[in-house]
């Protein structure tokens, strides 16, 4: 999986922001805030990944338990997939 190209990653005002372009502008009216572990799960959806690679992501920079970052790693696609963020 990774991320819709039709999202903008700006940071502003020290927080990161996606912002819709294309036609996902269209179904999406306004911005998605990320928080500093969002925001690296965004980056690593860049390219191809799996749901592991991203486990392994949180792991390595988080001092969390593999249970914890991999239930954080599937509320974050939820949602990004709920919102047609992820292709």
């Amino acid at each position: 999986m990774r991320a819709t190209s039709e999202m903008v990653l700006r940071e502003i005002a020290g927080e990161y922001l996606l912002i819709p372009t294309g036609e996902t502008a269209l179904k999406i009216h306004g911005m998605v805030t990320l928080s500093e572990s969002g925001l690296l799960l965004w980056k690593k959806l860049q390219s191809e990944c799996t749901e592991d690679s991203l486990v392994e992501a949180l792991l390595a920079e988080y001092e969390v338990d593999p249970a914890t970052a991999r239930a954080d790693v599937c509320a974050f696609l939820e949602k990004m997939d709920e919102a047609g963020l992820l292709v």
